[in-house]
């Protein structure tokens, strides 16, 4: 190895320290410095504890040589040493109380950073395991190694001082005695940090083990999952599979220990052996001259504060060693880029005039091998819903995050009345963009910020609109009737929440969606967990557009679908059929395959479609009129009672 390679490695060791220093400052100014000054003032008071004790010690000495007690002396400096041994612990007792604060805000700091950075991540990013992997390790390390880091760097500030001050004097008093205290203490500090080495090491490679334990107990602890764990008798499977996990990691940590013990065990009886030399080598050199006697009490006490300072020292040094690989898993995710997202000036538009156009867009996502849209072109008119069905992994769900640029298409291009959606600011896109998302997440905030953080970003967030989007989805006289209202708890997870059924859920889903200030809707089977009563309620809500509003629903139910205006169908990422439900049903091709297989067994096809062309007509021709009982009643009945 050259020279040059053996500076590079100390210096990049040193640089996460730097790190952390650089960023406790920023974070706590008065608090670091305070800490910084007290590690030196108290790195030097075992140098005068050394010069006080050999004082004292001759004190004593010319006082038994004199024939007659000299206790003015003697008392003098016994108080010189109680004055800085209680100086010494109300110094450590402020520098603990500066390092908590230090230590707090710094973990409070470095927290938020990453989520910081993970909040502006793509969809993509998140969903790479690679990144879930560095997340969940820097989250792991980031509640305490920042802190353990700065506490070690003191630890180390202060030995230092001590070890040059003590060292200085032992050095002019015997210099082999010096030599041997400063040695003695290596053996222990190498096995410290191989030990540090394995320990990161196999925690590093484990990661994903971790992950599948984390999922696990997940599995047996969250009502969501624990319905099915509990309704399949699925707990010996997963105590199995826990255990299984649990038993690699605690065999792989038994091994790690068993060479620790055998590496740690001659080290330690090395550092003894050195500690003994150095501590003989003095009391033979002094034990010739009594006038040495009190020289050799100082000698010996050097040697123990000494090899105290540079035990401290070592260990601390160590301890910065291992907590700098770890803290690499800190940085290693901050070091993550955001993928970068091209990004124009142009202000979404309120309401669309031309559309919303899909250029020959082809996306896959990263890591697949097929695509799950293939050289797809429409066009979304304003004004009208428009529904997406087909089959599973039709591409179908795709299409609406590829609206909002939660994906990038990989070929085409999407246009919203004529312009990329590239030329658009990405925070003015995403606040015209509205969704019902299939997997909708259930805060467990109170419910109406379940409502309001679909506003979250708009100037008027007035308590008005949370409720009017609650009575749009029939929920406001349930909310009401909770115990606090609006401010009631949702969910369990906290105390004194209240629970919801699913339909409940995606009601205050939906109404997040509709409390949005959105030129775009996207809904992803927003009904799929209402009854039937609710969900021909809602649709009226859902199907109800605006002139300059797109929306689009992707759909498996055909009580939505025949409300829609225009349905595309999809099959293997490929737009197979497009047009109005009497259009595809005389096709006969997969949409016409599709509805006839969810109504066999139903009332016959020409009652089906008559009433659910005039149920529709009648309650759309309230909001709409004509619209829908026209397109929807007319055709579809019409359509069915032909045989159609």
């Amino acid at each position: 190895m050259s020279p040059r390679s053996w500076f590079r490695r100390p210096v990049a060791a040193l640089r996460p320290v730097l790190t952390v220093l650089g960023q406790s400052w920023r974070c706590d100014r008065s608090g670091t410095a305070q800490v910084l000054l007290i590690s030196l003032v108290v790195g030097l008071l075992p140098a005068w504890q050394v010069k006080t004790t050999a004082a004292f010690a001759a004190a004593l000495l010319s006082a038994a040589e004199g024939g007659h007690p000299q206790v003015g002396g003697v008392l003098f400096y016994l108080v010189v040493l109680a004055l800085l041994g209680l100086g010494s612990q109300l110094l450590t007792l402020l520098q603990n109380r500066a390092m908590q604060r230090c230590q707090s805000r710094l973990s409070a700091h470095l927290a938020d950073e990453i989520v910081s950075r993970a909040s502006r991540f793509t969809l993509s990013q998140v969903e790479d395991a690679g990144v879930q992997d560095s997340l969940q390790r820097a989250v792991r390390e980031v509640a305490f190694r920042p802190g353990m880091m700065l506490s070690q760097l003191v630890q180390a500030a202060t030995p230092v001082v001590t070890f040059g001050s003590v060292g200085a004097i032992l050095w002019t008093l015997d210099p082999r005695v010096a030599l041997l205290a400063v040695i003695a203490p290596f053996p222990t500090v190498v096995a410290q940090i191989l030990q540090g080495r394995r320990a990161h090491a196999l925690e590093h490679g484990r990661s994903e083990e971790r992950r599948r334990i984390n999922y696990w107990q997940h599995l047996a602890s969250q009502p969501n999952s624990m319905k099915e764990v509990l309704a399949f008798r699925l707990g010996p499977v997963v105590l199995t599979n826990h255990r299984r996990l649990l038993t690699r990691i605690v065999g792989a940590d038994l091994r790690m220990a068993n060479r620790n013990f055998a590496l740690a065990v001659p080290m330690v009886v090395l550092t003894a052996l050195l500690t003994i030399a150095a501590q003989a080598t003095a009391i033979v050199a002094g034990s010739g001259d009594t006038r040495h006697l009190a020289g050799l009490l100082a000698v010996i006490q050097a040697i123990g504060m000494l090899q105290g300072s540079m035990q401290q020292l070592f260990g601390a040094v160590s301890g910065m060693y291992v907590n700098q690989l770890y803290l690499r898993n800190v940085q290693e995710f901050l070091a993550i880029e955001q993928e970068a997202s091209a990004e124009g000036e142009l202000t979404f538009p309120e309401e669309i005039a031309g559309g919303v156009e899909f250029r020959n867009v082809s996306f896959s996502y990263p890591g697949g091998e097929r695509l799950a849209l293939d050289n797809v072109s429409f066009t979304l008119k304003p004004g009208q819903v428009t529904a997406v069905v087909g089959l599973n992994g039709a591409g179908k769900s795709t299409l609406g995050k590829l609206i909002g640029r939660l994906y990038e298409p990989t070929g085409g291009s999407i246009l919203v009345d004529g312009v990329p959606l590239t030329d658009y600011r990405l925070d003015s896109l995403r606040d015209r963009v509205s969704y019902v998302f299939q997997n909708y997440v259930e805060y467990q905030l109170s419910v109406g910020e379940n409502i309001s953080l679909g506003m979250a970003h708009e100037a008027d967030r007035s308590t008005a609109r949370v409720e009017a989007a609650a009575r749009e989805v029939g929920m406001h006289e349930h909310i009401t009737a909770l115990p606090q209202g609006y401010r009631t708890q949702a969910g369990k997870l906290f105390a004194g929440g209240v629970e919801f059924s699913g339909g409940q859920w995606q009601r205050l889903a939906i109404a997040r969606s509709a409390v949005r200030s959105a030129s775009v809707r996207v809904m992803d089977e927003p009904t799929a967990a209402l009854d039937p009563i609710t969900e021909a309620e809602l649709l009226d809500t859902l199907t109800a557009t605006s002139a300059g509003q797109v929306s689009l629903m992707i759909a498996h139910r055909f009580s939505s679908v025949l409300r829609a205006d225009r349905v595309l169908v999809f099959d293997r990422g490929r737009l197979v059929e497009d047009g109005d439900h009497q259009e595809l049903m005389s096709l006969g091709g997969l949409y016409a395959e599709m509805y006839e297989a969810q109504t066999a067994g139903h009332e016959p096809a020409s009652k089906a479609g008559a009433k659910a062309g005039a149920k529709a007509g009648a309650k759309a021709g309230a909001k709409a009129g004509a619209r829908v009982g026209a397109k929807v009643g007319t055709r579809a009945g019409t359509r069915a009672g032909t045989g159609a």
